[in-house]
């Protein structure tokens, strides 16, 4: 098996980690993560296993049994994929030509029960300088237009508009309003989806990105025009970039709050190919 080559994650020195916490200057907490619930925009079922919260064990079976007296507990069994609300894609995720990042062959790695090679729980906790690039500002509207691709040119002028510079080890957070549907209008918000072009993802990829982040369900634009040409292959699977997706953005973009303190811890799930995650930014 071959032995994967460094995450973008790497780009994340101590010394970016300890830049970053200085960021925290008002002790401003952000919260990033959206909601998971039965109700919540549910994604393709042929591909995506719709989130389900079930009573595995209620209070009423406790009482009944009469094991503990008085005292009764509730517990729970989730059925999901890890793939819906807030969440982070694990660098097995997608596959090209029958292999994943580092070279790994899906035919030797794929079992029943998970994928024994860059799956989620060999991803640290992320902490390091976030920037926000509000491009729904730059181009003037609450919410970009579903199937629109962000180009170069609209990251350089969002870096303008907000004076903002990036550096090696930024988690880039992407802002287009489409979760201003969430939860709103459903149907809507899962319809299409504005993305990230690929030369804007390769682009700041060259100006040292650790980590994408965006308010879509899917980075890039949905559905994919072109599945030779795509954002999460060139991202996850030949770069080593983790996407984070279906964030909440809108309160840090309506603070104007365009650089902070990134974290997001994704959950140790064996063989996963990502996680729900809750990331803050604070400033």
């Amino acid at each position: 098996m071959p032995s994967s080559p460094p995450s973008a994650l790497a780009r994340i020195t101590p010394l970016v980690v300890a830049r970053a916490a200085l960021l925290a200057q008002r002790g401003q907490v952000y919260d990033l993560g959206a909601e998971l619930s039965d109700d919540m925009p549910a994604t393709d079922k042929n591909t995506f296993m719709p989130y389900r919260l079930l009573t595995y064990r209620s209070f009423r079976d406790f009482n009944q049994q009469g094991e503990t007296g008085d005292v009764s507990f509730y517990t729970e069994v989730l059925m999901a994929t890890p793939h819906v609300s807030t969440h982070i894609d694990a660098l097995n995720h997608v596959s090209k030509g029958g292999r994943i990042f580092g070279g790994h062959r899906t035919a030797d790695v794929e079992h029943d029960f998970g994928v024994a090679a860059a799956s989620i729980e060999t991803v640290p906790p992320i902490v390091t300088r976030g920037v926000l690039l509000d491009i729904a500002a730059t181009l003037g509207v609450e919410r970009i237009a579903d199937h629109y691709a962000i180009t170069v040119a609209d990251l350089e002028q969002t870096l303008a508009r907000q004076g903002t510079r990036l550096a090696v080890g930024d988690a880039v957070l992407v802002h287009t309003g489409k979760m201003r549907q969430y939860a709103v209008d459903n149907a809507a918000f899962l319809a299409g989806q504005p993305g990230v072009g690929l030369a804007a993802a390769l682009w700041l990829y060259d100006q040292g990105m650790a980590v994408l982040g965006s308010d879509t369900t899917g980075t890039e634009p949905q559905p994919v025009a072109d599945w030779e040409q795509t954002v999460h292959v060139a991202m996850l699977m030949e770069r080593g970039v983790h996407l984070i997706e279906w964030m909440h953005l809108e309160a840090l973009a309506a603070a104007g709050v365009y650089e902070f303190l990134f974290f997001c811890a994704p959950l140790k799930l064996r063989g996963a190919s990502g996680s729900w995650v809750r990331p803050v930014a604070i400033a």
